[in-house]
């Protein structure tokens, strides 16, 4: 999923209670412009030294043009910061789609609520 399906999967998602972060290796400065061009309520998180990166093992290592960067990873997080599960890969190959992300939102809800089901009583 590119920034702007995020930009609009948030605004579905925010009434669920459920919150969106972006982290990226670029200086503050640049995430701040990035997020304003988007238009982006969520938070917009810096790892420009690559410290989480490194402690989540997922530095890119063989691209000696642009790297290092990270691999690109969206994790579904429970409250408690657990992960529920996994995205990654580049490009449109491991990205979540929209409704990857809608389906992962609904398990996690199911998961965590005991009011998701109506029973009628």
């Amino acid at each position: 999923m590119q920034l702007r399906e995020f930009v609009q999967f948030h605004e579905v998602m925010d009434v669920s209670y459920i919150r969106l972060a972006a982290v990226s290796v670029d200086p503050p400065t640049v995430n701040a412009a990035f997020k304003t061009g988007l238009g982006a309520r969520f938070p917009f998180l810096t790892d420009e030294g690559l410290r989480l990166t490194d402690a989540l093992g997922i530095r890119e290592t063989t691209d000696k043009r642009h790297g290092p960067l990270p691999v690109p990873f969206t994790f579904a997080l429970l409250p408690d910061q657990t992960i529920h599960r996994v995205f990654n890969g580049w490009y449109m190959v491991g990205r979540p789609t929209p409704e990857e992300l809608r389906i992962t939102a609904r398990e996690l809800t199911t998961a965590i609520r005991e009011d998701y089901e109506f029973d009628g009583e």
